[in-house]
């Protein structure tokens, strides 16, 4: 029996629903990010992992997601669970921050346009914290876009594995349901036209290596915490080789004295559902002040010495050595893990 088309236009209208969504749109990161993997920055409206070894340039790209969410009126919430962050970098990259000193007591708090928590010694508490602000925002009293920056998923278990009475497991687990099943779906939907807000997720991802099950076979970086991150993400932007960092320590000398200025190190696309594109094999410089090309010998060079020139003050007054005297040497050396 052949159905008429007029007929099934009958029924697609009244069973077939499709949503509409808000244009494409991603956190800006700087030319030398662009340029290193060509995805301007994560995207809105979705979670993002950034994934990679210790000292690759993870928090950079964090912190510079931050510091364009701030120019474009977008809320930071910084979700900390590895107690490395120091306001004193992010303000130095960019981020507009400010410390205040409390004359009474003594002590001090960074103010600004973010959210701050790391009082978190699980993940139910995170993503309980994240649910509340989205709670907030649905009834009116957070009118903000927010940008979710967790460092990092991998550092803190579950409640039961806190308790001693979990593992490995129950930490996937739990990252599947509440991440997986939960928040990544609020971050998701928001992208509906039919949204007052746009909301987006930044992870930063502790990895493991996975050996090949054969001799012929390369080791794999995994993300810890299992899957689910993995799963649910839209970009996944991998820092440094699979195996280990894949990191150049660049350098000066003088007077037998050395300062490290700068990390060479690969960033590419390794996942990446809004358009599929992205490089594969990107390169770029991490400094303490943020991103610098360096895709090309010529580009690092250049930026080498741009740097040297912007930063001179900064390296002196820190440790004493003026990278612009004329007997100063740059020098590259491999740091891998």
């Amino acid at each position: 029996m052949t159905i008429k088309k007029k007929d099934f236009s009958a029924i697609k209208s009244k069973y077939s629903q499709e949503a509409s969504f808000k244009p494409d749109r991603f956190f800006d990161l700087g030319d030398a990010f662009l340029d290193a993997c060509g995805v301007p920055g994560p995207a809105m409206g979705h979670l993002n992992m950034l994934l990679g070894h210790s000292d690759t340039g993870k928090t950079t790209a964090l912190i510079n997601t931050a510091i364009d969410a701030q120019k474009k009126g977008i809320l930071p919430v910084f979700l900390i669970t590895e107690q490395k962050w120091t306001f004193d970098h992010a303000q130095l990259m960019g981020l507009d921050c400010q410390k205040v000193v409390h004359k009474e007591s003594g002590g001090s708090e960074w103010d600004g346009f973010f959210l701050f928590n790391n009082h978190f010694d699980y993940i139910e508490q995170i993503t309980d914290y994240a649910n509340s602000l989205l709670d907030a925002q649905d009834k009116g009293e957070l009118d903000y876009d927010l940008c979710f920056l967790w460092d990092s998923v991998g550092s803190v278990p579950c409640k039961m594995t806190f308790e001693g009475k979990g593992g490995k497991q129950h930490n996937a687990s739990t990252l599947a349901d509440k991440i997986g099943m939960g928040l990544n779906q609020r971050i998701t939907g928001s992208r509906r036209t039919d949204k007052a807000h746009t909301n987006t997720l930044v992870i930063a991802n502790q990895p493991w290596v996975e050996l090949p099950d054969n001799p012929f076979g390369q080791p794999k970086i995994k993300a810890k915490g299992g899957e689910a991150v993995w799963l649910n993400s839209t970009l996944v932007f991998l820092f440094g080789n699979q195996k280990n960092a894949g990191i150049t320590k660049i350098s000066i000398t003088k007077d037998g004295r050395k300062v490290k200025i700068a990390t060479r190190t690969k960033v590419s696309v390794m996942k990446n559902h809004v358009n599929g594109l992205g490089y594969e094999d990107g390169r770029i410089l991490v400094t303490a002040h943020g991103f610098m090309k360096g895709r090309a010998d010529a580009d690092e060079k250049k930026s080498i010495e741009e740097y040297k020139k912007s930063a001179a003050s900064y390296i002196t007054e820190r440790l004493g050595v003026n990278p612009l005297d004329g007997d100063v040497q740059v020098v590259m050396e491999a740091g891998d893990d």
